[in-house]
C-alpha cells in the first residue's frame, strides 16, 4: 500500500462535509479561508519520504488507520478524571479541552487584562480583532496536514494578553483525549497573542485518559509584540497508540523573548515542527527539548529558525534517550540571511543510545549568508559512560540503578527548565518508569 492511501478524495470529502455544516449568518466561521485550505490540501496531498523534510518519517502507518475528523459535538466523560490531571500549583487561568472540544465548566477564564477563550467562541462572536491573526504566520498550510487543519479546525485555545500585563502565575492549557476519540482525527488550532510589554508563562499538555488510537493534528500560532516575554512549557504524553503532529509558528517583534521547554514522552508516532521567524531586531528565542523513544515509538523534531533581521539571538538545545527499538529524527535548521548581521545562533543535539537496536537520524544545519555573526552547531550520539557506571556500582548501586541515575542526569539539564515543580517531578517519574521497563525487557 502506498503512503498516499487511503484516497485523498476521502479526506477532501470529509473536510467539505464539515465546512458545509458550519453555521450560516452568525459569527465569523472563516468559511472562505477553510475552503481555500481544502483546495490547497487537494493540491499538496500528503507529504512522503521523497521530500527531504519527511525523508526519515513515513506516514504510511498513519494513513492506513484512516483517521477522519469527527464533527460530533456530543461526547461524555467523567469530570473527576479530568480534574485529576490539573497542575498541583496555583494557576492564573485554565483552558481545558476534551476530545477536541472546549470544556467551559472545567476551565477558569476570569483573568483581568487577559482573554482566555475557545476558538469557537471567538468565531461565534465574530471577533475580527483576534481572528485576523489566525493564519498570519502559518498561511493556509505548507503541507497536506497543515492545510487539513485549517480546513477542518474544530476548536482550540485563544489567549490574548493586553499591553503591559504581567501574568505572574502560569496559564494552564490542558488537552485530553478519551475513548470517545478512538479512530478519529482531532484538529485543534491555538492562537496565542502577547501584546507590547506583556509577560506570561504557559503550561501546555497533551494527555490520554485511555489507550485508544487517535490522531492529534495541531497548529499553534504565537505572536509576540515588542518586548513581550513568553515562557512556554510543553508536554506531549499521549497514549502509545496515538499519533501526534504539532506545528508551532512563532513571530517575534523587536526585543521580544520566547523560551520553550518541551518534552515528548508519549504517542507511538509523534512529530513536532517549530518555525520561528524574527521580524525586528533585538529579539531572542530559546528552545530546549527532551524526547524519549522506546520500542515501537518514533519521535521527530524539526526546527526552522529564520534570522531575517539583524541583532537577534537564538539557542536550541535538544536531548534524546532511545531504548529498545525506538527511533528518533532531529532536523534542526538555522538560516541567517544576508541582512541579518550580528546574529547569535547556537544549535545542539545530544542523543543517548541505550540499545544497539535503537536508531537516530540527526541533521543539525547552519546556513549563514551574513559575515558578522556568532553561530555554532553540533550533535553527539553515544552510550552511557562505562567509567561512570563503574564508579556508581563501586558505591553500591546495581547496574539498573546506575544506568537509570546516569540517564536522569543526562535529562536533568532540560527537565530543570520546567518551572512547575509538580510537572517536573511527574516527568522524572515517567522517565524513571520507562527506563525500568526498558531495562527489564532488555
Amino acid at each position: 500500500m502506498s503512503e498516499q492511501s487511503p484516497s485523498i478524495a476521502g479526506y477532501r470529502l470529509a473536510a467539505d462535509r464539515l465546512i458545509d455544516k458550519l453555521p450560516v449568518g452568525d459569527g465569523l466561521w472563516l468559511t472562505d479561508k477553510r475552503r481555500a485550505a481544502a483546495r490547497r490540501f487537494n493540491e499538496l496531498r500528503f507529504p512522503d519520504t521523497r521530500q527531504e523534510d519527511w525523508r526519515y518519517t513515513s506516514i504510511k502507518g498513519l494513513l492506513e488507520k484512516g483517521f477522519i475528523v469527527n464533527d460530533d459535538t456530543h461526547r461524555s466523560f467523567a469530570p473527576h478524571t479530568v480534574k485529576r490531571q490539573f497542575l498541583n500549583e496555583p494557576v492564573a487561568g485554565r483552558l481545558v479541552f476534551v476530545d477536541g472540544l472546549f470544556q467551559h465548566e472545567l476551565s477558569d477564564t476570569d483573568l483581568e487584562g487577559v482573554q482566555l477563550s475557545s476558538l469557537n467562541s471567538v468565531m461565534t462572536a465574530g471577533d475580527q480583532t483576534v481572528l485576523k491573526a489566525l493564519g498570519s504566520l502559518s498561511g493556509i498550510g505548507d503541507h497536506g496536514f497543515a492545510a487539513l487543519n485549517m480546513a477542518t479546525m474544530q476548536d482550540g485555545a485563544v489567549i490574548r494578553i493586553s499591553n503591559g500585563v504581567n501574568v505572574e502565575q502560569p496559564i494552564e492549557l490542558l488537552y485530553l483525549t478519551s475513548r470517545a476519540a478512538a479512530s478519529f482525527s482531532l484538529c485543534p488550532r491555538h492562537l496565542i497573542i502577547l501584546e507590547e510589554d506583556a509577560k506570561a508563562t504557559l503550561v501546555e499538555r497533551y494527555l490520554s485518559l485511555d489507550e485508544d488510537e487517535h490522531f492529534t493534528n495541531l497548529v499553534c500560532e504565537i505572536v509576540l509584540g515588542e518586548r513581550a516575554h513568553l515562557h512556554h512549557q510543553r508536554v506531549e504524553q499521549e497514549s502509545p497508540q496515538a499519533y501526534h503532529l504539532s506545528e508551532l509558528y512563532l513571530g517575534l517583534d523587536a526585543k521580544a523573548e520566547y523560551r520553550l521547554v518541551s518534552a515528548s514522552l508519549g504517542a507511538g508516532w509523534s512529530r513536532t515542527r517549530i518555525n520561528s521567524r524574527f521580524t525586528a531586531s533585538g529579539a531572542n528565542c530559546e528552545l530546549d527539548g527532551l524526547y524519549l523513544a522506546g520500542d515501537g515509538q518514533l519521535v521527530d523534531y524539526h526546527l526552522d529558525i529564520d534570522h531575517a533581521v539583524p541583532d537577534c539571538s537564538s539557542r536550541e538545545n535538544f536531548k534524546g534517550i532511545l531504548t529498545g527499538q525506538g527511533r528518533a529524527v532531529f532536523d534542526g535548521r538555522i538560516l541567517v540571511r544576508e541582512q541579518a548581521q550580528k546574529s547569535d545562533a547556537h544549535l545542539s543535539n545530544a542523543n543517548l543510545m541505550l540499545s544497539r537496536h535503537a536508531e537516530i537520524d540527526t541533521k543539525p544545519q547552519l546556513e549563514i549568508l551574513a559575515d558578522n555573526v556568532q553561530c555554532s552547531h553540533g550533535t553527539t550520539v553515544g552510550q552511557l559512560d562505562s567509567e561512570a557506571l563503574f564508579y556508581l556500582r563501586s558505591r553500591g548501586l546495581n547496574m539498573e540503578q546506575a544506568r537509570r541515575l546516569l540517564c536522569l542526569g543526562f535529562a536533568s539539564e532540560i527537565l530543570e527548565r520546567f518551572e512547575s515543580e509538580s510537572l517536573r517531578q511527574q516527568l522524572c517519574e515517567v522517565i524513571r518508569q520507562r527506563l525500568e521497563t526498558s531495562m527489564i525487557e532488555s
